[in-house]
């Protein structure tokens, strides 16, 4: 999966994009495009947690199966007033779909914007409760951001501060993980994701 935190022009760029789903979850299906020169989102891919615990080539030996000229985009941090608009609106004029991976602490902030990121069929993920390096940190004080931006996200979402993602995926600020917090991750059921390509933002 390549992590493309890119501007609308660069977007254009890729052939195809998808959004990714945990199996079995209902998710909006991406709405048909009402112009044929748009990007749009081309499938749904179920992410299975069982088959892929762990993606992303730059961090794992495990990638998901992309076909040629797909790509997963994913946006992490936030959300941010003053740009997950404008990243939402870019997203919508082209009909694309993406995983937005966010920070507990301001989507406790700006829930409204959790809420339109999820009802505009993109995908929520976690990403810490305030974006420590997670790999520094003593295991309780990782743990600790890793159940306070779940349960941000959640309560955000659906009103419920629970550690149980309804979306079971992470990704690690700055990519820094421990084999505790992998190990931890999946014996939860969480996927974890690096990425094939930084886009060195």
């Amino acid at each position: 999966m390549r992590r493309c935190d890119l501007p609308r022009n660069l977007i254009r760029a890729s052939a195809l994009a998808l959004v990714i789903s945990l199996t079995g979850a209902t998710l909006a299906r991406a709405a048909e495009c009402p112009r044929k020169d748009m990007l749009g989102t081309s499938r749904t891919l179920a992410v299975d947690v069982v088959s892929f615990p762990r993606v992303g080539l730059k961090s794992f030996p495990q990638t998901l199966p992309l076909r040629d000229h797909e790509v997963v985009l994913t946006f992490d941090d936030g959300p941010w007033p003053p740009t997950t608009p404008k990243i939402l609106a870019a997203l919508a004029a082209e009909c694309v779909r993406a995983t937005f991976f966010l920070i507990g602490k301001p989507a406790s902030a700006h829930p409204d914007l959790v809420r339109r990121i999820a009802a505009e069929g993109h995908t929520v993920g976690h990403h810490s409760w305030s974006h420590p390096n997670l790999g520094q940190l003593k295991p309780d004080e990782a743990v600790e951001q890793i159940d306070r931006s779940i349960a941000a996200d959640e309560m955000a979402l659906h009103g419920v501060a629970t550690t149980i993602p309804s979306t079971p995926f992470f990704r690690f600020p700055g990519f820094e993980s421990t084999p505790a917090t992998l190990d931890l991750l999946q014996s939860r059921g969480i996927v974890v994701f690096g990425a094939d390509l930084w886009a060195s933002d």
